[in-house]
Formats: C-alpha cells, structure tokens, sequence
C-alpha cells in the first residue's frame, strides 16, 4: 500500500483518478499473489473500478517480442522447479504454462528461441550441456516490471474483472503451495 501511495504522489493523481487496475495473476509467489490480488480486488471494489489480469509468464516474454523469435519464459517457482511457457513472437502459445523440473525442458523444441525470465540462469546452463542452441536475453528483460502490464494490454486482451465478478478474480498458481505439499506427505 506504501508503494501504492507513493505512486499516486509522484504522479499528481488522488485514488479517485483510477479509472482500472492492471494486475498480474500469476503463476508466481503463492503470498505475493494473494497480497497483490486482494490488494487490487479491494481498491477496486472499493472504487468500482475493473481489474484487469494478466499471466506473468507472458508478462516476462512480452519484451523478448521485438527479437521476431519463439519466446521460452520461465520463472522460478522454488522447490527446484519452473513455471514454463513457450510463445510465438506474438506470444501465442506454443506451449501452454505448466511447473515442471528445469531438467524437464529438454524434451521441448527450443532450437532458435530466446529466453527470458527470472529463471533464465537456471535454465540456459541446463540447455546449454543439451547443445541446445537457444538465445539468452539481456538481464534486464529477466526481471518483469509493471509498466509492461500496460505495453502487453496493447497486443493481448487481459481478462477483465468488474466490481460484479472480483469474486471470481484467482491466483493462478499451477501448483500446490508448500504447505499443501507437506500436508498430504505427512498424511500418506
């Protein structure tokens, strides 16, 4: 809310100039998702204002669309795995988001792409030892930034969350969280 704060500060607006709010839902960090999603669901509701989401693997790849090349996207997920996406330079998928292994990439056509990603280090050194010949791009496109929210709204169409249906507004997690898996561990 600090962050929120300030923002609104630097740029001369009030909370009343809000006219939506761009998001990402995941996948990503299991708390990070809920404390940003409900944030967002709270303003909004609060300001009857829509919100309007986006996935976080196309919001990594969406600066890696200039380079005309498939888009490998990849965040770390912890736990030694991956969350995953392959995209055309338009950033149709080629192959859907999914949480997998790193060592599980090579299985896929990754001639010719470019990756980026906060996964990016962990990944090109595995497809690096597979021959895999694929382009790594510039560190700064590995971290996503919010203001690509903005960029990617051009070319995608977000989906959107009116003050009727936050409700139905979710973390896109693709996986259990932590505590879940340890759960049903010590069940078994």
């Amino acid at each position: 809310m600090p962050a929120i704060d300030n923002a609104l500060k630097l740029s001369g607006k009030s909370p009343e100039a809000l006219s939506e709010i761009y998001v990402s839902m995941g996948p990503g960090s299991f708390t990070g998702l809920r404390i940003g999603l409900a944030t967002a669901k709270g303003i909004a509701f609060a300001r009857k204002i829509p919100v309007l989401a986006f996935n976080s693997l196309q919001m990594a790849a969406y600066p890696c669309t200039i380079s005309g090349k498939r888009i490998l996207s990849v965040i770390d997920a912890k736990m030694k795995e991956i969350y995953a996406a392959l995209y055309e330079p338009d950033l149709t998928p080629i192959i859907s988001p999914q949480v997998m292994a790193p060592n599980d990439l090579i299985a896929w056509d990754l001639e010719d792409c470019i990756i980026t990603g906060s996964a990016t280090e962990i990944v090109s050194e595995i497809l690096r030892d597979s021959s895999v010949s694929a382009q790594i791009a510039p560190p700064l496109f590995h971290i996503s930034k919010a203001e690509m929210l903005f960029a990617l709204a051009e070319i995608l169409p977000p989906m959107r969350y009116d003050a009727d249906a936050l409700a139905e507004l979710e973390p896109y997690y693709l996986r259990e969280s932590t505590a879940q898996i340890k759960r049903k561990k010590s069940l078994n």
